[in-house]
């Protein structure tokens, strides 16, 4: 795995905190830190605190020709010398160097958790279609492709093989928000006004502009609210200055990354989520556990999640004129706002269950050790 932060760092983690280790002996290849962290680097400590054993291979978030090689071929002598069953690869970058890896040094049956397929970021078809070559290329050699939501198994098996799609849905183990006041008092918010929050990552997949435009729209129409967006992330500059250029900037609060930030949902009034691809969001799931009304964008993973004006209010990815009137109408209409986030809140508890994400994962990987 490359991408230590996030989702795919949280799905990692539960996946190891649930596996059964009488049965499969657990490795992780990943960087120390993100080649950019940017404000969270507890992977490495929390994985060593479940005890499972680590192999420090860095590797770029970005393309780099020459880190990629050096990457590929420390991942072909761990592989060579371990001698696995199996070789399990995360999200974009991972996906690529370690399935290749994973071919050079043959052996071992390769399972891709994709976490999100990056061709989808693109709307133009001739972007999109090296990208989804290459997915495909790579899906020829690969075992079994585990789909954590039902938009990416469709995806999935439009690219490869359907019989090798296994679809998993993420699942993680359910916390307990704070009190609406208290979450406010921490995070030094106004207790009466109207708030507007997100935890999306500064990062092109999450559409952060999109957000801050989102943001100046509401701000528009109503000046006593505010805004937190509790988060970081390689772009946090430029979207700052663009919140600056919108005059929002000052009803913004922009505290970084917080450890707690899912327990502290409870201050928002509303959630907004503008990502224009996805895996399965955690961060929607999180939302919908804390009981916070959400407006979204529609996309692969949160519409899975999301089911339009019964556990949310779905729009157009990039929408920004009616992912702002959403967002009011919930902020004018909280008996609308309740409803909506009680009937999210009982949504979610089906996805409330990390050991049984665990036991489906080891079934598949039950399932080809067989085959060899």
């Amino acid at each position: 795995m490359e991408a230590t932060i996030g989702g795919t760092k949280r799905h990692l983690l539960d996946l190891a905190a649930a596996s059964d280790r009488s049965s499969f002996h657990f490795e992780v290849a990943c960087p120390r830190v993100r080649s950019e962290p940017r404000g969270d680097t507890s992977f490495f400590d929390d994985m060593s605190a479940l005890d499972v054993q680590l192999h420090i291979v860095p590797m770029t978030r970005a393309i780099r020709p020459i880190d990629d090689w050096r990457a590929t071929w420390a991942l072909v002598r761990l592989i060579h010398r371990g001698r696995y069953d199996i070789v399990h690869t995360h999200s974009t970058k991972a996906g690529v160097v370690g399935r290749v890896a994973a071919m050079l040094a043959p052996g071992a049956r390769i399972v891709h958790t994709p976490h999100g397929f990056y061709f989808l970021n693109f709307a133009s078809p001739i972007a999109r279609a090296p990208l989804r070559w290459l997915e495909a290329m790579l899906g020829r050699a690969t075992s079994a492709l585990i789909a954590l939501s039902e938009g990416e198994r469709q995806v999935a098996g439009e690219i490869v093989q359907p019989r090798k799609v296994r679809k998993i849905p993420l699942t993680f183990a359910p916390f307990e928000p704070v009190p609406r006041a208290e979450a406010r008092r921490r995070l030094g918010l106004p207790a009466d006004a109207p708030i507007v929050g997100t935890t999306a990552r500064f990062t092109e997949q999450k559409a952060p502009f999109d957000i801050a435009e989102t943001f100046a729209a509401i701000y528009r129409r109503r000046p006593d609210a505010r805004f937190l967006w509790t988060n970081d992330g390689e772009l946090r500059t430029q979207v700052e200055d663009r919140l600056r250029e919108l005059d929002v900037h000052k009803a913004t609060s922009l505290p970084g990354f917080v450890t707690d930030a899912r327990s502290l949902l409870t201050a928002l009034d509303v959630y907004l989520h503008m990502a224009r691809w996805e895996g399965v969001p955690y961060s929607i799931m999180e939302v919908m556990t804390a009981g916070v009304p959400i407006v979204a964008a529609r996309a692969v993973g949160t519409t899975d999640l999301i089911e339009h004006e019964r556990t949310g209010l779905l729009v157009e990815p990039g929408d920004i004129p009616a992912a702002a009137a959403a967002t009011l109408r919930l902020l004018t209409h909280s008996d609308e706002a309740r409803t909506l986030a009680t009937e999210a809140h009982a949504a979610v508890a089906v996805y409330h269950d990390a050991e049984a994400m665990a036991r489906a994962t080891e079934l598949v990987y039950r399932e080809l050790v067989r085959e060899r």
